[in-house]
C-alpha cells in the first residue's frame, strides 16, 4: 500500500521549502495508520513517542479530571493537523492526556525520534519544527486567554470560527467539554444565537 504523503509535503512545503531529499528522507520514516471511531491513540498514563499527521477523520485529545472529561483540542486535516499528547511527546513523561479518534480515518505517523533525527540533516526541516512549535505555542496561548478571560457564548462564537467544519460532525457534549461549559449551558447559548 502506497503512503499518501502528499498532503504532508504540501503542508510542509506551505511553511518552508521541501526539497527532493527532504521528501524521501520522510517517506523512509513513515507509516499509515487507520482508526476506528473510539480507537485510542495514545492512553492516559502512556508515554506519546509518535508524531501523527492528520490524513483523514477527527482526532480528539482530552483528560479526566475528578471523572470529568475536558477536551483541550481537536485535530483534522484542515485544522491542527500534528496529533500527539505534545507535552509527553516532549518530556518523554507519561501523558495526562487521551487521545481518540472521534471520526474514522487515517494518519501518517513517524517515531518522534526519527522526526527529529531529520532536523540535523535538513536545515528546512529544522525551521519547520521550530515554526510548528512557535505556532503550537501561540495556540496553547490563545486558548488559555479564552478559558481566563472570555464568556462562554465568546468561546462558542469562537469554536465557529476556529472549526466550522465540526459544529454538525460531532457530539454537542465534545464541543461543550472544550468550551469547558455543560451542555445544557452550550444547548442555552446555541439557543440565543
Amino acid at each position: 500500500m502506497s503512503i499518501p504523503s502528499k498532503t504532508l509535503f504540501d503542508f510542509i512545503s506551505s511553511t518552508v521549502e521541501l526539497s527532493h531529499t527532504d521528501q524521501a528522507a520522510i517517506e523512509n520514516i513513515l507509516s499509515l495508520e487507520t482508526y476506528h471511531k473510539y480507537d485510542i491513540l495514545i492512553k492516559q498514563g502512556q508515554v506519546c513517542n509518535t508524531l501523527r499527521f492528520v490524513v483523514s477523520g477527527v482526532y480528539r485529545v482530552y483528560r479526566i479530571e475528578d471523572g470529568k472529561e475536558i477536551t483541550s483540542y481537536f485535530n483534522y486535516e484542515s485544522r491542527n493537523p500534528f496529533v500527539a499528547s505534545f507535552v509527553s511527546l516532549l518530556t518523554q513523561k507519561p501523558s495526562v492526556e487521551i487521545v481518540e479518534c472521534i471520526l474514522p480515518g487515517t494518519v501518517l505517523s513517524v517515531s518522534y525520534k526519527d522526526w527529529t533525527s531529520l532536523y540535523d540533516k535538513s536545515p528546512s526541516l529544522h525551521t519547520f519544527g521550530r515554526r510548528m512549535a512557535e505556532y503550537n505555542y501561540v495556540l496553547a496561548m490563545e486558548r488559555i486567554e479564552s478559558l481566563q478571560y472570555q464568556t462562554a457564548t465568546d468561546r462558542y462564537r469562537a469554536f465557529i470560527q476556529l472549526y466550522p467544519s465540526l459544529l454538525n460532525r460531532i457530539p454537542h457534549h465534545y464541543i461543550a467539554s472544550y468550551l469547558g461549559i455543560t451542555p445544557e449551558s452550550l444547548s442555552r447559548i446555541r439557543k440565543q444565537l
